[in-house]
């Protein structure tokens, strides 16, 4: 069995798409399909059956999945320790993180780290913190970047930084005036929340329902820039982490007020396989964000 073809199998496995897998390998589909062949008859069974449009794995590659992934994990970690003896010279880091902590603070982590280490390759993917969790366990992932409620017994957990949610709307606001408003004042206000499943989403419902109160949505968004600009346009108003508003505060395009007795604060963690060899690069990747130079959003 050659490692290249287990991790194509494993691309496909995961996709259950030729043409999909094809793109995360960097291989055209024709030359996915043709390594999957080669693959079955060298192994003499038939790892994947047509089910649609689709494909579906067979009994035969149900078996091989983990397998696959043990061998590929290991010559990873061969890499990774040759990459540790030759120093941060040459290495890669694959990161996951949820929305917020993806899309505002382990950007800035990369650009310090890739400054300091320029020869360190870095894929970074975002979803919502289930996703992350799954993958990190997948293997998928070296560490991930969280702010939801994790389940799995699995995963180390490291604590990171404290996100703060706020009450986000436009300048011209009646509420902007305020310095501080109170739970009743929201009555009648006409809110934009993030998609169910985000984890805003759930620290903001959690903390309504303790506090026996419903609001009014209008609509939902998977996308905190896009939940932005509706705010910015009048749309309505929306909770939001401080961490994702800092540059429109900055430029006063939206104005936070905080809300008397709801304080929404959620915590921000990096995860790991506890049974997973950190390599020299992710300790280091995990240090410097532990640093938490230019994250705090204290003022």
């Amino acid at each position: 069995m050659d490692v290249r073809d287990l991790e194509v199998f494993l691309s496909v496995a995961k996709h259950l798409s030729f043409t999909r897998a094809g793109e995360e390998v960097h291989l055209s589909q024709p030359s996915v399909s043709v390594r999957i062949r080669q693959l079955e008859e060298g192994l003499g069974v038939k790892l994947f059956e047509q089910a649609g449009k689709k494909v579906a794995l067979t009994e035969a590659g149900r078996l091989l999945e983990p397998c696959a992934r043990r061998v590929v994990v290991a010559i990873e970690d061969a890499q990774h320790s040759m990459e540790e003896y030759r120093g941060l010279e040459r290495g890669s880091l694959r990161i996951g993180a949820s929305t917020t902590p993806g899309m505002y603070l382990v950007p800035r982590i990369i650009a310090r780290f890739k400054h300091r280490y320029p020869g360190i390759k870095i894929h970074l993917a975002i979803n919502d913190t289930r996703s992350i969790e799954q993958k990190v366990i997948g293997h998928e992932f070296d560490f991930g970047f969280v702010g939801g409620h994790l389940i799995s017994g699995e995963l180390e957990i490291l604590p990171w930084l404290t996100d703060e949610i706020v009450l986000v709307m436009p300048p011209g606001h009646p509420l902007a005036r305020k310095r501080q408003a109170k739970l009743r004042d929201l009555s009648g206000e006409q809110f934009i929340f993030r998609e169910h499943g985000s984890a805003t989403q759930a620290a903001v419902g959690d903390k309504l329902q303790t506090a026996g109160f419903q609001l009014e949505t209008v609509m939902e968004m998977g996308n905190p820039e896009a939940l932005k600009q509706a705010v910015q346009s009048g749309l309505g108003v929306a909770f939001l982490s401080k961490f994702a508003i800092e540059a429109e505060l900055k430029a006063k395009t939206l104005t936070a007020v905080k809300v008397q007795d709801f304080d929404v604060r959620r915590e921000l963690r990096i995860v790991y396989r506890k049974d997973k060899h950190i390599h020299r690069a992710a300790k280091a990747f995990i240090e410097m964000a532990r640093e938490k130079p230019g994250l705090s959003t204290e003022r």
